[in-house]
């Protein structure tokens, strides 16, 4: 860089000050050479359980043995929120105030993002969530969040679709007492409308997995009331489990569906054999026989020694949707990035992605999952073969993810 240009770029820093860390962050990310440096802001320490590093680390590593982005190495920095938003803020502030940082990947929960989301936005940071599902994340105006799942709206919306092809008519709603969990049922509860899906009842139990006898006492009444084709649950495990254990043990043998939160062996381990026969929405499944969810599964397999889940398809795809942006942009400038990727599709293990002017993937669907002898079964698109609803059983064993 020549001296006109060393002085040019040293007044621009010096102008800008400290209100106004976008433009220094983009001074920093248009140089040429270093590490383009993305933090990762998740509860490390609290959620342990799924294959969500391994996914990231994975993307990384192919990344930087093919060269890198834009000639340059990419370097991931975890931050661990604590699940609090408390955690969640302190977290966002670190990574903005530093001017290395180019992007954020997190967080785990929306009641976290949401409000990390307005200070990556004011410290001009793009963020990309591979998990926060609530609607309001992406309403607020803002230029630089995206999210590349499906929000509540969405996934309630094809959870009345499952239930109306399979022919479950009545539904009782379930959900956990959480932003979270009340956004969910409700998405669910208005999609069912337009679908002809009653929802003969809805009870909610604590955060803290209390107030389940009664719950199961209320979902027994409206049976015995108005017949009962399958529960709906709006939750997130281990609680999750423990609440389907409560529905089987108290003598609920109706079928019971849920969100994508539910798509973890959090859920196996939490309900016990009380998890037999529920589906569950999911982002990806191993056995999706598209050839790019194929590829990424060998790759997987030959790199850790088993089968992606669907956290580590969500950690992968983040790292590798930014890269691909990136690279169109033919910049890691965040505003150029967040341009790159609202103009077209961008590639993934589970399909491609595009996204709204709200930073909302459109256009990618929904996968569905069954949990049979002990596992997550795929099931093909149209698959109507539920098969007998489970019977009731007592969890044997219990162990202790949003939206």
């Amino acid at each position: 860089m020549g001296l006109v240009a060393l002085a040019l770029a040293a007044s621009a820093l010096a102008g800008c000050g400290p209100t106004d860390p976008a433009r220094v962050r983009a001074e920093r990310a248009a140089q040429a050479d270093g590490d383009l440096v993305v933090g990762v802001a998740w509860p490390w320490e609290t959620r342990t359980v799924g294959h969500y590093a391994e996914g990231l680390e994975m993307a990384v590593e192919e990344l930087n043995a093919a060269g890198g982005v834009l000639g340059r190495p990419v370097r991931l920095v975890r931050a661990d929120d604590g699940e609090s938003v408390d955690g969640g803020r302190l977290v966002a502030q670190r990574l903005a105030d530093d001017p290395d940082v180019v992007a954020v990947i997190g967080h785990l929960n929306s009641h976290v993002s949401i409000p990390a989301a307005d200070i990556y936005e004011r410290g001009g940071l793009l963020m990309v969530s591979p998990a926060s599902t609530a609607p309001e994340l992406t309403r607020r105006g803002y230029s630089r969040v995206f999210r590349i799942v499906h929000d509540d709206e969405d996934v309630g919306r094809e959870m009345v679709d499952l239930a109306a092809d399979r022919g479950w008519r009545s539904v009782y709603v379930v959900y956990v007492r959480t932003a979270y969990g009340e956004g969910l049922a409700s998405a669910f509860e208005t999609a069912a409308i337009d679908r002809r899906v009653d929802v003969v009842g809805r009870a909610a139990y604590g955060a803290d997995g209390s107030g389940l006898e009664a719950l199961v006492e209320d979902v027994r009444q409206a049976r015995d009331a108005q017949g009962l084709d399958a529960v709906f649950l709006a939750g997130v495990p281990p609680e999750a489990g423990a609440a389907i254990a409560a529905l089987r043990a108290g003598g609920v043998g109706a079928p019971v569906f849920g969100g994508d939160a539910l798509d973890t062996v959090e859920l196996l381990e939490s309900a016990g054999g009380a998890a037999e026969g529920v589906y569950v929405a999911s982002v990806f499944h191993p056995d999706d026989p598209r050839p790019e969810t194929q590829a990424f599964r060998e790759a997987f397999e030959a790199r850790f020694g088993e089968a992606p889940d669907s956290w580590a398809a969500r950690g992968y795809e983040a790292v590798r949707v930014l890269a691909e942006a990136m690279e169109r942009a033919g910049s890691a400038v965040p505003d150029d990035v967040a341009a790159a990727l609202r103009a077209g599709d961008v590639h993934g293990v589970a399909g491609p992605y595009a996204f709204d002017d709200k930073g909302d993937v459109v256009g990618k669907r929904l996968v569905t999952a069954v949990v049979r002898g002990g596992r997550f079964e795929y099931l093909e698109t149209g698959d109507v073969a539920a098969g007998p609803p489970a019977a009731p059983v007592v969890a044997t064993s219990s162990v202790r993810e949003d939206g």
